[in-house]
């Protein structure tokens, strides 16, 4: 097999692996979800202001989840030969989908709610692991790129 193929296997299976995690993850009811929200934010405050940090500890999670996401899209689609616009386009299509399709899930859960806010939200984690991911292939290409001197620059 070649490298693409198998990379692209990997990758696959990575968003799966993400994917069901998201999934998972947004099954929980509202306690449950409030509760593991609480509990990361007691890693960092105490008694009453835990309540205060909490729903930004939700949001952060949100966009970390979803930056995982964006990274491993476009990676995904850096496998193919495809200009960058396709690559983002796809990999915001299918990030801004997924988002889209666990908040409607999260309708259907006991004490959650499915919030356009945090599809919004989702998207912004999609375009930063987007940003990141084009970021290391840019560097990556200008350090396997030859110099004018037509030596590679390449770390061996």
């Amino acid at each position: 097999m070649k490298k693409k193929t198998v990379l692209r296997i990997i990758l696959l299976a990575l968003i799966i692996i993400w994917m069901l995690m998201i999934f998972q993850l947004s099954n929980q009811n509202g306690d449950d979800s409030s509760n593991l929200s609480k509990e990361v934010a007691s890693f960092f405050v105490t008694g009453d202001k835990i309540a205060i940090l909490e729903p930004y500890i939700r949001k952060i999670a949100h966009i970390s989840e979803y930056t995982i996401g964006g990274m491993l899209f476009f990676s995904f689609f850096l496998t193919y030969h495809l200009t960058n616009k396709k690559r983002i386009f796809f990999s915001l299509l299918i990030g801004i989908e997924y988002a889209t399709l666990d908040e409607i899930h999260q309708l259907f859960i006991d004490g959650r709610a499915g919030q356009f806010k945090d599809v919004v939200i989702d998207t912004i984690g999609i375009t930063l692991g987007i940003c990141i991911m084009m970021l290391c292939y840019k560097i990556r290409i200008k350090m396997t790129k030859p110099g004018k001197d037509g030596v590679s620059h390449k770390q061996e």
